[in-house]
């Protein structure tokens, strides 16, 4: 079974992606974009720009893949 989640996160020409839900979090009031190691200790912030949510289909697997693509600026 492959990943059904993936988090993009877009500084300038750097792109990470990550694919557990625990290593990435999203405050939306304060605008902040913050990374995780596994343990849970604190990696990078960021600002956030922009924030798009998309699903991508795959009909052969019958599987449904959530893309978060996050826009983020230091």
């Amino acid at each position: 079974m492959r990943n059904r989640l993936k988090i993009i996160i877009k500084n300038g020409e750097s792109i990470k992606v990550y694919h557990d839900a625990s290593d990435v979090s999203v405050l939306p009031k304060s605008k902040l974009v913050r990374t995780f190691t596994e343990d849970g200790s604190l990696i990078e912030e960021f600002k956030l720009v922009d924030k798009k949510i998309r699903l991508d289909d795959s009909l052969d697997n019958d599987e449904t893949e959530i893309v978060v693509t996050l826009d983020v600026k230091k």
